[in-house]
């Protein structure tokens, strides 16, 4: 028997069996190529980390479709060198890269500086040929401020350090605040953006900006003071009231009529992420409507925020704001309504009480804002209602209004009905304001003559135009002339007896007798309200300054009441004298402040307010008949539920 080794016997297994077509010598086998059809590439790391995939632990990339790509991942490359890398390194320039850059002195103090170490240099040694320069290697930052000092570029003289930035006088220890750091705080609390965005400013104009915390530091400083000034500013402005009163003859010289509003960082309306209405900072404003200045008298800010609570709640501590233990910034608790404006106008109108009484105070009709004045003033104080929110009051009614079929009838009903809403907002509300000052706001006369001036108003848009409007209406001659272009000239209005009753409930909300009792001195909210749009100014909506929310958002709020109520150019000096960082007498600082201060003035002048009027009126008449050339449908591509298969609504059809 023939001994086969191991080896011998795997090769008889993987040889050619007998009989097989490939053991036949001289044949020639063919074997088809499979090409990979695979790709490698390799990718630098924040490509790779943005684009790979992982299937069953296979790093793959992913095509548009979600499927894979023939393209498999090889080992990362290194990022490229970014642009902060590139201008990290130091250029090879003998000049150090600091005095490169732009930097804020005085030039009084640079001069001063350059004339001193100039004579010490030439005392010490009067043959030296070398210049003298700024050691920027050793200069000291003080927020904006800088401290330099003088080297000779030949000898070894070296210059003492100069303070080349103003200070402010302090009676303390410590280091004093630089007039510069100080007047840039009060800059950024006039403007929307904060610290960091201010910081990003003086970045991109190759300024070394002052650190954060120190920012932060001279921020809380500046802000605790400029609130104490404006609260002081808002009770001088309650006490001259009562002292022109006074003057001028009235009865109770304490009484003051009030309009007042709040608004809020977010929307009130319920979202998603809390049972609660969804705001959380409440701002309620208070303005005087005895002159036509309508100054602040008095501001309120209610907020939840908290982040100290926040933190300790997440830790599993039970802590319930407000005046829990450390530092609280929250004055409403959660479980409060942060839309209680009742609430607001109590607190507000016992803060005001001490100087001034409320004897009208003018709201919107929509809030239980009277209610909290009443209960800090008494219930004696008059009601009136915003002649503004009162019109939109209006316009709502006639959309929801059960009007016939016919009365609009041929025409899209909810467009057509929208314009004639807002053609009898605008009729009603001329009307009422011409009456007034045709009357002298003699409101027993007014009260007799809408009587006619409602069914004037009836048949005027009925289509009987003519002798009753030329005899009863104050704006309407009784011409085919339509107010404001509201209705399209081819809408013809056709009311029968209940178009006409349900027309003339609705124009009683304003022409009524009660209304025009309610709206007998014509005041509205506006002040209030522009004050709401300024906050925006210092408050935007998208940030709610979570850590140092109730500090930042009063400092900034009362930073702008006192802008609004004493004018940008005063109000910007006071500020910074109040902090003793003095601005230039004759300066041409002083010069800009007094052009944006008139530039502001002469916006606010009734023949400016009249002239802004026209080009508005155009575009609006303007894009109303542009309007009547447009078709719009439809094009929502969500789902919407079809409820036709179901059988229970087939004999409920109220479900």
């Amino acid at each position: 028997m023939e001994f086969i080794t191991k080896r011998k016997k795997n090769l008889l297994n993987f040889a050619f069996k007998p009989g097989r077509p490939g053991s036949a010598k001289g044949i020639k086998h063919h074997y088809e190529n499979r090409s990979n059809s695979y790709t490698y590439v390799r990718l630098e790391r924040s490509s790779f980390e943005a684009r790979v995939a992982y299937n069953e632990n296979i790093l793959t990339f992913r095509d548009v479709d979600g499927s894979q790509t023939p393209a498999k991942p090889l080992r990362l490359q290194a990022n490229r060198i970014s642009y902060v890398d590139m201008l990290w390194v130091p250029s090879s320039s003998k000049v150090h890269p600091d005095l490169l850059t732009n930097k804020v002195y005085v030039p009084a103090l640079l001069q001063s500086m350059m004339s001193s170490e100039n004579k010490k240099q030439w005392l010490r040694s009067a043959k030296c040929k070398g210049d003298l320069v700024i050691d920027g290697s050793a200069s000291v930052k003080w927020g904006l401020g800088m401290k330099e000092r003088l080297l000779c570029t030949r000898c070894r003289y070296v210059g003492k350090h100069y303070k080349l930035y103003n200070e402010v006088p302090s009676s303390i220890r410590g280091r004093k605040a630089a007039q510069i750091n100080v007047g840039s705080q009060i800059g950024v609390a006039s403007t929307s953006i904060g610290n960091t965005g201010f910081r990003r400013i003086l970045n991109t104009t190759n300024i070394i900006a002052p650190s954060p915390l120190a920012m932060q530091k001279q921020a809380n400083k500046v802000n605790t003071a400029l609130k104490s000034l404006n609260e002081r500013s808002m009770c001088d402005i309650r006490k001259n009231l009562v002292a022109e009163n006074a003057k001028i003859g009235q009865q109770d010289p304490f009484l003051v009529n009030v309009e007042g509003d709040t608004c809020y960082n977010n929307p009130i309306f319920k979202s998603d992420a809390t049972p609660f209405q969804a705001e959380t900072i409440a701002i309620s404003t208070m303005c005087e409507n005895n002159t036509k200045d309508k100054q602040i008298v008095g501001v309120l800010v209610s907020n939840k925020l908290c982040r100290t609570s926040s933190m300790s709640r997440n830790k599993g501590q039970p802590v319930q704001c407000p005046n829990h233990r450390g530092h609280c910034t929250a004055n409403v608790s959660q479980r409060e309504s942060i839309g209680d404006e009742g609430k607001y106008k109590e607190v507000l109108g016992h803060l005001i009480s001490k100087d001034i009484k409320i004897s009208n105070f003018t709201c919107n009709g929509d809030s239980r804002a009277i209610q909290g004045v009443r209960k800090s003033h008494g219930h004696n104080v008059g009601h009136l209602r915003d002649l503004r929110h009162l019109g939109n009051s209006l316009k709502c009614e006639l959309n929801k209004a059960p009007f016939s079929k016919g009365m609009l009838k041929g025409h899209s009903k909810c467009n057509i009905r929208s314009r004639f809403a807002l053609l009898v907002k605008a009729r009603c509300i001329a009307e009422l304001k011409a009456a007034h000052k045709k009357i002298q706001d003699d409101i027993i006369t007014l009260k007799k003559v809408m009587v006619n001036v409602i069914s004037t108003i009836i048949l005027c848009l009925n289509g009987y135009r003519g002798t009753s409007c030329a005899k009863y209406s104050c704006v309407c001659a009784g011409t085919n002339r339509q107010a404001k272009n509201f209705m399209p000239n081819n809408v013809k209005v056709k009311m029968v007896d209940s178009d006409q009753q349900v027309l003339r409930k609705c124009i009683e909300m304003v022409l009524g007798q009660a209304a025009l009792d309610a709206t007998k001195l014509l005041t509205t909210t506006k002040k209030c309200e522009a004050a709401n749009r300024s906050y925006q100014a210092v408050n935007p909506k998208s940030v709610t300054f979570s850590r140092n929310c109730v500090g930042h958002i009063h400092r900034q709020v009362y930073r702008q009441v006192y802008k609004l109520n004493n004018g940008y150019a005063n109000s910007v000096i006071a500020k910074t004298m109040e902090f003793h960082a003095n601005l230039t007498q004759g300066s041409k600082d002083i010069k800009q402040l007094a052009y944006e201060d008139r530039n502001d003035l002469n916006r606010k002048q009734t023949s400016a307010t009249i002239k802004a009027r026209a080009p508005r009126a155009r575009t609006r008449n303007y894009r109303y008949k542009l309007h009547e050339e447009l078709h719009y449908g439809k094009g929502i591509s969500d789902p919407k539920p079809d409820f036709e298969g179901l059988p229970h609504l087939k004999h409920h059809k109220y479900a």
